[in-house]
C-alpha cells in the first residue's frame, strides 16, 4: 500500500472534533468505493484519517486533492465537472457549490473555507458528496453481528487466604525450601525411574500437608483474574449502548413534544414574516421600480463623467506640457533682454577705439620723426656727392659758389 499523505499537527493544540470524525467518515466511505485502485496514483496518495482536518504542509496539493475527489465523485455520478485544473480557485469553489445544490447536496459552509482546502467546510462536502454516492449506489449498512465467546471463568479465590495469607518474605525457607523440595522430589522419583514398572505403578506423594497448604497459600492470590475495565472493550460498549438506549427511550416523548410545539411555533413565525415580505414588496413596488431607473441614470452619469475626466486629464496633461514649454521660452528671452541692454561690450570698443587712435598719433608722429631724419641725411650727402665730381666749369666757378653757399643748410643733427 502506498505511502499515507502527511499532514501537520494541529496548531495550537486545538482540535476539531467535527473535522476529525467526517475525515474518519470519509475515509471509510472511500474505502468503501474501492478508491485506492480507481482513483490513487503516484501523485494522489491514500488519505490519511486526519489529512483534511488541519493544514498540510503542501496547501496547494491539499486543494488540488480536495478538488480531484470532488470531480472522481461527481464522476460516479455521471455529472461532468465545469471546471479546469488551471481555472481560479474562486471559480473552482463556485462551480463545485453550484454542482452540489443541483445534486441536492446540502453544505452549510462559505467559499471561504473551502479554498483554504481543509477544515470542518471542506470536510463536509466530501462526506455530503460520496454518502450521497453510497446512497444512490444502494449500499446499505448491515446490522452488526457479535460473536458468542462466552463471559471469561474467573478462578475460585479464598477470601480467608486473601487476606490470612504470608508473605513471600515471611514464609519459612522461602526460595531454598522450595529447591529442597525439587530436589526431595527427584531423589523420591530416582527409584521409580530405576524400576521396570514405574509407569504402571500408583503415584504417590511424599510431601508435607503443611508445606502444600502454605505453598497454596501463596500462588492462590496470584491466580485470581481480573479483567480491567478497557473503554475499548466491546462489552463496555455494549452495555453504554445500552444504556443510552434506555435514556433515550425515556426522554424521546417530552423532547418531542417539545419539538414540535417548537416546529409549529416556527411555522407560524415564518408564515407570518412571508406575509409581510409579500405586504413589503407590494407596497414599496413602485419605489423599487423608481430606485432601479435612478440607479441606471446614476449609472450613465458616471459613464459620462468617466468620459470627461478622461478628457480633462488629457487637457491637463496637454497644459503641463505647454507651461513647460512657455518656462523654457521665458528663460531663453529673458537671457536675450538681459544681452541686449548689457552696455559693457560698447564701454570696451570705446576704450579699444581710444587706444587705437592714440596709437596711431604715435606711429604718425615717429614716421614723421623718421621721414624728417631721412631727408637731413640726403642733404648732407649731396654736397659730398657734389665734391666727388670733379673742378669747377670755367667762369662759372664764383657764381657756382655762391649758388651752394646760398643753397646749403645746416641742420643740427
Amino acid at each position: 500500500m502506498a505511502a499515507e499523505p502527511k499532514s501537520e499537527a494541529p496548531v495550537g493544540g486545538v482540535n476539531n472534533a467535527e473535522a476529525l470524525n467526517l475525515n474518519d467518515e470519509l475515509v471509510d466511505t472511500l474505502m468503501l468505493l474501492d478508491y485506492e485502485s480507481k482513483f490513487c496514483n503516484k501523485e494522489l496518495k491514500p488519505l490519511s484519517r486526519v489529512y483534511f482536518a488541519y493544514s498540510a504542509e503542501n496547501t496547494a496539493h491539499q486543494f488540488k486533492y480536495f478538488t480531484q475527489l470532488v470531480v472522481w465523485g461527481l464522476s460516479l455520478l455521471r455529472q461532468q465537472a465545469d471546471w479546469d485544473e488551471y481555472d481560479d480557485p474562486n471559480t473552482v469553489i463556485t462551480n463545485m457549490l453550484v454542482a452540489l445544490k443541483d445534486l441536492g447536496v446540502q453544505v452549510n459552509t462559505v467559499p471561504g473555507k473551502l479554498k483554504q482546502g481543509h477544515g470542518d467546510g471542506v470536510c463536509m462536502v466530501l462526506h455530503g458528496l460520496f454518502k450521497e454516492i453510497l446512497r444512490r449506489s444502494g449500499f446499505e449498512y448491515a446490522a452488526p453481528v457479535y460473536p458468542d465467546e462466552g463471559m471469561a471463568d474467573e478462578a475460585e479465590v479464598d477470601s480467608d487466604a486473601e487476606i490470612n495469607s504470608v508473605d513471600e518474605d515471611e514464609m519459612p525457607g522461602g526460595e531454598n525450601e522450595e529447591d529442597d523440595l525439587m530436589y526431595q522430589e527427584d531423589e523420591l522419583k530416582k527409584p521409580e525411574e530405576n524400576s521396570d514398572d514405574g509407569d504402571h505403578k500408583v503415584l504417590e506423594n511424599y510431601i508435607d500437608p503443611n508445606v502444600w497448604l502454605l505453598e497454596v497459600e501463596r500462588v492462590v492470590p496470584k491466580l485470581k483474574v481480573t479483567i480491567p475495565n478497557d473503554s475499548k472493550e466491546w462489552r463496555t460498549h455494549l452495555s453504554q449502548t445500552r444504556l443510552f438506549k434506555e435514556v433515550i427511550e425515556g426522554q424521546f416523548p417530552g423532547a418531542k413534544a417539545q419539538l414540535d410545539k417548537l416546529s409549529r411555533e416556527l411555522s407560524g413565525a415564518l408564515e407570518r414574516i412571508k406575509n409581510k415580505e409579500d405586504f413589503i414588496n407590494s407596497q414599496f413596488d413602485g419605489r423599487a421600480l423608481d430606485y432601479r431607473t435612478q440607479q441606471e441614470e446614476l449609472n450613465l452619469v458616471q459613464s459620462q463623467y468617466t468620459e470627461l475626466n478622461e478628457v480633462v486629464m488629457n487637457y491637463q496633461i496637454e497644459l503641463k506640457n505647454v507651461g513647460e514649454e512657455l518656462e523654457l521660452t521665458k528663460t531663453d528671452m529673458e537671457e536675450r533682454s538681459s544681452t541686449v541692454t548689457d552696455t559693457a561690450p560698447i564701454v570696451k570698443m570705446k576704450e579699444a577705439f581710444k587706444k587705437l587712435r592714440s596709437d596711431t598719433r604715435q606711429l604718425e608722429v615717429r614716421i614723421g620723426v623718421v621721414s624728417h631724419t631721412l631727408m637731413q641725411a640726403k642733404l648732407r650727402q649731396r654736397p659730398q656727392d657734389a665734391s666727388k665730381t670733379g673742378g669747377y666749369k670755367a667762369g662759372g666757378g664764383a657764381a657756382g659758389d655762391e649758388d651752394n653757399s646760398d643753397g646749403e643748410f645746416d641742420i643740427a643733427p
